[in-house]
């Protein structure tokens, strides 16, 4: 048995993918949304898996502050989404040992998620 708790949080930026042929390939902004959920149970007197106000800060400080308000195209040579959700897994995965799933909104049609197996 496993519980889940997830936390969203949102950030915007700017990008261009060079090696795309459509019109992502002029600069243009999102603005993202990002669900980190953990799995597990809860441990000790807190009743909780984690508090979600410390998650939310965490993953915030851990990686967003990096892309919030930034061009992406500084960061990757190549930013699309699923680029980007590899670059958070690997931030995140050591910062949370029960980090289950990673799902980035880029527009609210498009989403690309990766999971624990």
């Amino acid at each position: 048995m496993e519980m889940e708790i997830s936390v969203e949080l949102h950030f915007s930026s700017a990008h261009h993918l060079p090696l795309h042929e459509g019109a992502c390939r002029r600069l243009h902004g999102h603005n993202y949304r990002l669900r980190v959920t953990l799995g597990g149970m809860p441990e000790g007197g807190s009743g909780m898996l984690m508090d979600f106000e410390t998650l939310k800060k965490k993953v915030w400080d851990t990686c967003l502050v990096e892309v919030d308000h930034r061009n992406l195209n500084d960061i990757f040579e190549n930013p699309t989404a699923e680029n980007m959700l590899l670059w958070l897994w690997k931030r995140l995965e050591p910062e949370f040992k029960n980090l289950k799933e990673l799902v980035l909104w880029e527009t609210p049609e498009y989403l690309v998620t990766l999971r624990k197996s």
